[in-house]
């Protein structure tokens, strides 16, 4: 199950323990390392975190999401991306780095998102099934 987290905006997913009595949520970060929160109940979990609601993707042509979600896949990343701004240009480019390398792909367009780190899911909606 994916839930929001209140204060940050995070979205994570919500993993059962192996001992019953604790509750986890699995968030990853923009530098791809995974951060685990571990509650003793259910109350302390609901005053930081809700349900998730999928919104709108932030890249809003279909195109252009087909795009970017295939280079993910060619690159082998689908957790952190960032965009970034080409002022000079007026175009968009989204990067992901690697423990070793970083790909980026030069969109060529502005996609109006704001610059920041975003997952391919933020970016261009949930997987089509």
């Amino acid at each position: 199950m994916k839930l929001r987290n209140k204060h940050t905006g995070r979205i994570g997913n919500s993993m059962g323990s192996m001992q019953s009595k604790f509750i986890s949520i699995c968030v990853d970060y923009c530098d791809g390392s995974p951060r685990e929160y571990i509650y003793d109940s259910i109350a302390e979990l609901n005053e930081e975190w809700e349900d998730y609601e999928p919104v709108e993707p932030l890249i809003k042509d279909e195109k252009i999401r087909k795009t970017v979600r295939a280079w993910a896949e060619a690159v082998g990343r689908t957790k952190t991306f960032v965009v970034s701004y080409n002022v000079e240009y007026h175009d968009c480019c989204i990067y992901t780095s690697g423990l070793s390398d970083t790909a980026m792909i030069d969109l060529g367009t502005d996609l109006n998102v704001r610059e920041g780190c975003y997952s391919i899911t933020e970016l261009c909606g949930e997987e089509e099934e």
